[in-house]
């Protein structure tokens, strides 16, 4: 027993001393209860691979190399059962009438009516068409005509798509479209559909003078719910109502001009012998006979019936009222 005391003193001189350095490692910045890792070249606080352990215990960490940023450190919540700390991917979308991420928000629908993904051109406005059931760039009144009657529903013309323009969308047997022609009012209960399929020019969309609705053109169409026929112009007589565009057989988007009016005037004016009044929103023209003589027919005889002015003409004679119930005549000849 004497030999084993003084080795066993050299052993604990030499831990004392620092002989043994190959076991003296420990720094934990610097062996401080106070522990700080910001100076340390490197910190790795949780395992790390590829696969998830199969066992852990409430507290570990593990960071997963091969996950998307964001979505790749999992802590053991429970034995043997690791979640995901961290999910940087997870959304927020937004709903009712809007569509998206919160900072890339979509206007889907307005009134939870949906928006078309059509992009408007210049002079377009978001409006709501009734045939496709969603809210579109439609042309703004078309842009010039009558523009405080542009606001108006009644027998509007509006661009469907390259191909179609629909005329009168809101005219309905509840609530029709009426349009005064002279004494007679006609009602218009249904729309009506130009339908294009080549040519470029200008059609023109009118009530002719019938009451009929029609489109007047020069290009390739056809018409549901109305009547066509060659025009370059409004027709004399007819209610205008829009004029538009085509290029190379395709409506223009923007093409259309508005000529529908609610407020006018037809004034009439009398010559000399005319009479003019305006009645029951008519006007009745008149001749005055004591300056304008009236043709009437051939007299019987010389005392026949008849106002001092008024003549009449046969194959023979020409014949004159000189005065009220007295005839004269005189002979045709050749000369």
């Amino acid at each position: 027993m004497t030999g084993f005391r003084p080795v066993f003193g050299l052993l604990v001189l030499m831990l004392g001393s620092g002989s043994v350095s190959s076991q003296s490692r420990i720094d934990l910045r610097t062996q401080s209860k106070s522990i700080d890792f910001s100076g340390a070249p490197s910190t790795k606080p949780s395992k790390t691979g590829t696969t998830l352990p199969a066992t852990c215990g409430v507290g570990d960490l593990f960071f997963k190399s091969d996950a998307p940023a964001g979505a790749n450190l999992y802590g053991c919540t429970a034995v043997n059962t690791w979640s995901l700390l961290g999910d940087i991917s997870h959304t927020h979308a937004a709903g009712g009438d809007v569509a998206g991420e919160l900072t890339a928000l979509t206007v889907a629908r307005i009134q939870n009516r949906p928006v078309a993904s059509t992009a408007p051109t210049g002079g377009q406005v978001l409006g709501w068409n009734a045939t496709t059931s969603q809210w579109e760039p439609q042309a703004a009144g078309g842009g010039g005509g009558a523009s405080t009657a542009s606001q108006l529903g009644d027998l509007a013309a509006a661009y469907v798509n390259s191909t179609q323009l629909r005329i009168g969308a809101q005219c309905t047997a509840s609530s029709p479209c009426n349009v005064r022609i002279g004494g007679t009012v006609h009602a218009f209960t249904a729309s009506a559909v130009a339908t294009l399929s080549a040519g470029t020019g200008t059609a023109y969309f009118y009530v002719s003078k019938d009451g009929v609705l029609t489109v007047g053109h020069n290009l390739t169409v056809s018409c549901a719910g109305c009547v066509q026929e060659p025009a370059t112009s409004f027709p004399s007589g007819s209610v205008p109502l829009f004029t538009w565009t085509a290029t190379n057989g395709a409506w223009d988007a923007s093409g259309g001009t508005d000529w529908r009016a609610f407020l006018s005037n037809h004034p009439v004016t009398v010559g000399t012998g005319l009479v003019g009044v305006d009645a029951g929103g008519q006007t009745l023209v008149s001749v005055n006979t004591a300056v304008v003589g009236l043709r009437v027919a051939v007299p019987a005889s010389a005392a026949g019936s008849c106002t001092a002015g008024s003549w009449a003409a046969d194959g023979t004679y020409y014949y004159i009222c000189y005065q009220d119930n007295a005839w004269g005549r005189v002979a045709l000849s050749s000369w």
